[in-house]
């Protein structure tokens, strides 16, 4: 029996494990990236698997993307949902905002500019 999956992403995001993924071709703040994701319903990236980190350094070619990670001074890395980062990869640096790129994470300070990544739940995934 075959696994059929249909996807309802926003023309422009990618499809992936039941996520919507959108790759900006603009450079904004960390600040300003977020407030375009939650303009689209979305937020920046959020990951919680190792294959969904590799779809996304697969599709960052050699570019920087600001994601939904960052921290105050002296505190936990969280993601834009609240949760605590539990520490699942490396992330180099000592910024308060964390962004991919081929090669892994990074973080850098919050008032440079990088493109972004927004994700948010497909809105419709079928599997027969």
């Amino acid at each position: 029996m075959s696994s059929t999956e249909y996807t309802s992403c926003p023309y422009d995001w990618i499809g992936y494990q039941e996520n919507c993924f959108y790759f900006s071709e603009n450079t904004a703040t960390w600040a300003s990236s977020q407030n375009f994701c939650v303009s689209h319903a979305a937020t920046l990236a959020v990951f919680n698997t190792t294959k969904e980190l590799e779809f996304l350094k697969r599709y960052s070619d050699n570019f920087q993307y600001w994601i939904g990670l960052s921290r105050k001074q002296g505190e936990a890395w969280k993601w834009v949902d609240g949760t605590t980062f539990s520490d699942w990869f490396n992330i180099i640096g000592f910024g308060e905002c964390a962004y991919l790129h081929k090669t892994g994470i990074s973080s850098a300070s919050s008032h440079l500019v990088r493109k972004w990544i927004c994700t948010k739940p497909d809105t419709y995934t079928q599997r027969s």
